[in-house]
């Protein structure tokens, strides 16, 4: 299966960055969109723009906000009834009740992109910003083989490594690494911007300030959305986090104890900041995937000089916060 025709709905930074891309590569793509100024700033940048999903299309991208997207797929299911539909949302889970509902199963496959700014539009996607990422692609509603071509497409349009995984799974990664910082983010921006001290404060914020709250205060609705869809994942975490910031509050009045607690913390890091990178030849992708849904258990993936390599990727992995309050009592 090839994507020669491809539709990207929704063209704001992600989808854009997306078309942006395959239009540098020469791919037959268009852009659909409900806003009539994001048409207008795709089809000043060349990109072929239409008012609904053209039925001729192989591929279909939805960059859509989460909680449209069960009635983006109901019309894309029918509007493209061949087409491979594919999301590039945040959380998976949902997403994927919401193809199933839609009559997508066989031909629906959950995407993430694990790249982005904190800014929003068309006006800030590039052609280069999801290049050389890492890719998530689920594979629970695919009887009929269409991860596989997905996992190839993305691979090879992106420079990508992509993670194979079911959506599960991903909720809770994505959750641990990507919507609890969010919402860490926007709980410390919140407090600066109460404090008696903001205007002060402002004048000696510097790079750990500006990293700590780069996401927070930038789109309200896309951030609530994210974390109330992955509410169910995203609940605990944030309940590890407080219990590891009492701890520490508490260590303030015992400077052994928060040394040891943050030694802890520094001991972990690696195992989260840094993924492994043995890769081994991949001798059928179509057989790779299926092993991993049959047995659950994530496989990276890696097209090297024509060839696709890959790992296993550990789905059971303690995180530093987790270490560090399971371990000395502060």
């Amino acid at each position: 299966m090839t994507f020669a025709r491809i539709c990207i709905v929704g063209a704001g930074l992600i989808g854009g960055s997306v078309a942006r891309r395959l239009a540098v590569l020469g791919a037959d793509v268009v852009v659909v969109d409900p806003d009539a100024a994001t048409l207008e700033q795709a089809a000043a940048f060349g990109l072929a723009t239409a008012a609904v999903v053209p039925a001729d299309r192989d591929l279909v991208v939805l960059a859509t906000p989460l909680d449209a997207l069960p009635a983006v797929m109901a019309e894309v299911a029918a509007a493209a009834p061949r087409a491979v539909v594919v999301d590039l949302g945040s959380v998976k889970q949902a997403p994927a009740g919401a193809a199933a509902a839609a009559g997508l199963v066989g031909r629906y496959v959950g995407v993430h992109p694990m790249a982005g700014t904190e800014r929003t539009g068309f006006e800030h996607s590039a052609a280069d910003l999801l290049v050389g990422a890492t890719w998530a692609v689920t594979h629970d509603l695919d009887p009929d083989g269409a991860v596989a071509p997905v996992v190839a497409w993305v691979a090879e349009t992106f420079a990508a490594t992509v993670v194979v995984l079911d959506p599960a799974a991903h909720d809770r990664s994505v959750a641990l690494v990507s919507h609890t910082p969010h919402a860490v983010a926007h709980a410390l921006l919140g407090v600066a911007e109460a404090s008696p001290d903001a205007a002060l404060a402002s004048w000696l914020a510097a790079g750990s300030f500006r990293d700590g709250t780069r996401v927070a205060g930038r789109n309200a609705a896309r951030t609530a959305n994210m974390l109330a869809e992955n509410a169910a994942a995203l609940g605990p975490v944030l309940d590890e986090v407080i219990a590891e910031l009492v701890g520490l509050r508490a260590d303030l009045a015992a400077p052994d104890a928060l040394r040891a607690r943050l030694d802890r913390v520094a001991d972990a890091a690696d195992s989260v900041r840094r993924a492994g990178t043995d890769f081994e030849p991949c001798p059928s992708l179509v057989d790779l995937i299926e092993d991993s849904r049959r047995t659950g258990a994530a496989v990276a993936i890696r097209l090297r000089d024509g060839a696709f390599e890959t790992t296993g990727v550990t789905t059971a992995v303690t995180s530093a916060v987790t270490a560090s309050t399971t371990g000395e009592p502060g």
